[in-house]
């Protein structure tokens, strides 16, 4: 599956003392403490508001703050082999993660291996084959990326030659080859030295020095590193996690193979072993956004709402994205936060554009808040625009009984009735259950787009983000 939008088992698919400076407060919001986000009842009015008035604040400066898109985007490749020696087959797809892991800085965004996969079958070419220089340009030109990395090494275990070159997409310009010599054992060094060089001629280093890049220098062992690429090469899962727990056994501190490992699980719903692996993922990685994103949702399928919006909050500082508004407007309405619940959807609803389950939430929210004036004109064109959706007519028919409409409410709830919705069933219901939730969000809108798959909150998708 290409986009990750997947249908969630939902009726819309058929006290602590608190600073009153409003500096801390602000600070405070952008460090995410549990106390910043109190249950309002423990709040005095004055906090809350001030609470509110930061949360504006952040979305202005989520809104201004430089987005993924206006970043320098690199395209690795794996390189080719040309030792002719099995045993080092592994370095080719090593190397590519590596150095996009490493690349992955302030102004820069490097495309992860799964997304390049993603983006070589979009193109109608096989993942898992070399390509030509002009496949590879096609991928990247689809994927939207600035520059493309590609080359080769040679050599011995003792004596390795590894040559990149970039390519600028745009201009097509070809960079001369950069070139970095050792044995094996040496890697993490090179991919490093490679990386470097890649920034530094492109001018993204940004206000990195050496010394600083140094330290980003890969720290899993060869071994341990070839092991985690064996795994992620596996096409069958059991053998896959398998692979990726005796990773994790020879090196604990891994957190590439702890998101794998909590991806799996997030996908197979086993929400308590999501939680254990993608703990240790929140680190600076290219998985850190899609690591909060899960543990966000997570939390909030568990029902604890403050480790939920903490997440979430931890997500919307690196980027703005409807889905993560969306569920964190979500929590905020289980927990009778209206006010900054409506707050996170109606900028979840800027950014959804005419997304249906946006649009209910809003809905479903401005009626149990009180509000019915504000849910019929969300209802009202809903109803026009999706009137085969059962629940459109049933949350349209609570607004209008509601507002004292009951003959317009009673055709409405018959509608419902007849597209399968059961009102008595609903009325013996939580609503604030009724509120949809995002299991995972669209990284790379660039993505084709080929759809939801019906029933699966945690989702459905079966391959690794890597």
């Amino acid at each position: 599956m290409s986009e990750a939008r997947i249908a969630a088992s939902s009726p819309f698919q058929s006290g602590t003392k608190i600073s009153m400076d409003p500096f801390r407060l602000l600070a405070s919001g952008f460090s995410y403490p549990a106390a910043f986000w109190r249950d309002i009842k423990g709040r005095s009015p004055l906090v809350s508001v001030m609470q509110r008035i930061c949360l504006g604040f952040l979305i202005a400066f989520w809104i201004g703050a430089p987005s993924a898109a206006g970043a320098t985007t690199f395209l690795v490749f794996p390189l080719e082999n040309q030792t002719r020696l099995q045993a080092l087959n592994w370095i080719g797809e090593g190397m590519a993660i590596a150095i996009s892991e490493a690349a992955h800085t302030p102004g820069v965004d490097a495309i992860g291996r799964m997304d390049r996969i993603r983006f070589v079958e979009a193109s109608d070419l096989p993942p898992n084959a070399p390509l030509s220089r002009a496949s590879m340009i096609r991928v990247a030109q689809r994927a939207a990326a600035d520059r493309l990395i590609f080359g080769s090494y040679s050599g011995t275990e003792k004596d390795l030659r590894i040559t990149l070159r970039v390519l600028e997409i745009k201009t097509l310009r070809l960079s001369g080859e950069k070139v970095a010599n050792g044995p094996e054992s040496a890697l993490p060094m090179l991919e490093n030295e490679l990386a470097w060089q890649i920034l530094s001629d492109s001018r993204t280093t940004g206000l990195l020095t050496r010394a600083d890049f140094r330290s980003r220098t890969r720290r899993i062992p060869n071994k341990v590193y070839a092991s985690y690429l064996e795994a992620l090469a596996a096409t069958d899962d059991i053998e896959r996690v398998d692979i990726l727990l005796k990773t994790i056994e020879l090196y604990h501190d891994f957190p590439q193979a702890s998101y794998q490992l909590g991806y799996y699980y997030y996908q197979k719903g086993d929400i308590g072993r999501a939680i254990q692996y993608l703990k240790p993922a929140l680190q600076e990685s290219q998985d850190y956004l899609e690591a909060q994103f899960m543990l966000g949702t997570c939390f909030l399928k568990q029902g604890n709402l403050m480790e939920a919006i903490a997440s979430y909050n931890a997500f919307l500082a690196r980027r703005p994205a409807l889905e993560a508004f969306n569920n964190i407007g979500v929590a905020y309405l289980r927990t009778g936060d209206y006010p900054l619940a409506v707050q996170n959807l109606i900028e979840a609803r800027k950014l959804s554009g005419e997304d249906l389950s946006v649009a209910l939430n809003l809905a479903l929210l401005r009626h149990l808040e009180g509000d019915e004036q504000a849910a019929l004109a969300i209802l009202e064109e809903l109803a026009k625009t999706h009137g085969g959706q059962g629940m459109v007519h049933y949350l349209y028919s609570l607004a209008l009984a509601s507002s004292g409409d009951g003959p317009k409410a009673s055709a409405e709830a018959a509608q419902a009735r007849q597209l399968g919705i059961d009102p008595e069933l609903m009325k013996r219901q939580d609503p604030r259950g009724w509120a949809w939730i995002f299991p995972a969000w669209t990284r790379r809108p660039a993505l084709p787009h080929t759809g939801a798959s019906a029933g699966a909150e945690s989702g459905t998708q079966n391959r690794y983000r890597h």
